[in-house]
């Protein structure tokens, strides 16, 4: 059984217990908005975001290995210290949020807009951004 995003049965035990149960598949949460949910320490590895939208929410020691996440939005969303290794977020908004200290090794970038995020300490090895986009010192 899926539960949807707002479903309160939708915890971080009941998601890691779906991902070692199923680990052919990907738990689909796509096309779903959250707003200031607490998904710090989540795994959530291979789920499917893709059209979705995050203001708000805290992805902090997350992880979002190989993530699917195309064409979503991420509005003041936390992603301190998470795991985004091969996370696919082209095409997607991401605005005011902060990446600080994550590991975003062959992160997928292409297309997004990102505005006004923190990239400090992000270890990003062979990330693939945006053509217009420069990561500042």
């Amino acid at each position: 059984m899926i539960l949807r995003g707002n479903d309160p049965n939708l915890t971080k035990d009941y998601l890691s217990q779906w991902i070692i149960d199923n680990p052919d598949k990907r738990y689909d949460l796509s096309g779903q908005v959250f707003e200031n949910r607490d998904f710090s320490g989540w795994r959530m590895s291979k789920v499917l975001l893709n059209n979705s939208k995050f203001i708000s929410c805290n992805f902090s020691n997350a992880d979002l290995s190989e993530i699917s996440a195309i064409n979503s939005e991420f509005i003041d969303t936390n992603f301190t210290k998470a795991a985004l290794y091969r996370a696919n977020l082209s095409r997607s908004l991401v605005t005011n949020s902060n990446f600080e200290n994550s590991w975003l090794y062959r992160c997928v970038f292409s297309n997004a807009k990102i505005t006004d995020c923190n990239f400090y300490l992000a270890k990003s090895q062979k990330v693939r951004w945006p053509s217009d986009f420069r990561l500042e010192n």
